[in-house]
């Protein structure tokens, strides 16, 4: 177990898009901004550093939710090898078949994270879906051979977005029902998968990832910060 002074500072990246939803992308920031070396909530010592992504500065997430991007995806897309972690929200399922339909950056953007090397710290760098968002991966094709978790609605359609990009025949994911699911290593080795069931479960899954990245109790604490409790994947 590391101790609070040795934990490293991580990059996360979070991908916004037009009618994503809320909870999907906002309980990974909420979780994973209250995480601190110092636990002072006036002057932070950030162990994640959060930048939210998108084509547009500008942007309606589902409410409609006016929201402001922090960079800008296209430039994002040349330097991705800067960022530790990959969040992908999900959204109604007309806003992700659009995004598929459309072969989107956003499909570009996952491609390319997901076959990144090891970071400079030699470590996997994890990609992070919230509920729908295992579609888009699904569709980038990097989820063939792994085991992961979506919306409870959306298994079949996981199943038959993963198929349609299967060219190599590589096994298809194995499905399972979990508030979240910790995939382990994915098959070039260099990237770590984590999926979340729907909404909420965003919530509990960013808690188990702070306790992998830095310590259970600062995972609970963080818990305790946001007063929520935090369920386990067997719930």
């Amino acid at each position: 177990m590391s101790s609070v002074s040795s934990i490293r500072q991580y990059r996360v990246g979070v991908i916004l898009f037009e009618g994503a939803d809320i909870l999907d992308f906002a309980a990974p920031i909420e979780i994973l901004s209250h995480a601190s070396r110092n636990r002072n909530p006036d002057d932070p010592d950030r162990i994640f550093n959060i930048e939210t992504i998108a084509r547009t500065r500008a942007i309606s997430a589902k409410g409609p939710l006016a929201i402001q991007a922090d960079v800008l995806l296209d430039d994002v897309f040349h330097n991705i090898g800067e960022y530790d972690i990959l969040v992908v929200p999900g959204s109604s399922p007309s806003i992700v078949k659009t995004l598929i339909g459309s072969n989107s950056p956003e499909l570009d953007l996952i491609r390319k994270f997901a076959t990144l090397p090891l970071t400079a710290q030699g470590e996997p760098r994890v990609l992070f879906s919230v509920c729908t968002g295992a579609i888009l991966l699904g569709a980038a094709g990097v989820l063939l051979g792994v085991t992961v978790t979506t919306h409870h609605k959306a298994f079949d359609w996981l199943r038959d977005v993963c198929f349609q990009g299967n060219e190599d025949r590589m096994p298809p994911p194995e499905i399972i029902h979990k508030r979240y699911v910790d995939g382990g290593l994915m098959r070039n080795g260099t990237v770590r998968l984590l999926t979340a069931g729907g909404v909420s479960c965003g919530l509990d899954a960013s808690l188990f990832l702070v306790s992998q990245l830095t310590t259970p109790d600062m995972a609970a604490f963080v818990a305790r910060v946001v007063e929520y409790d935090w369920k386990q994947p067997t719930e």
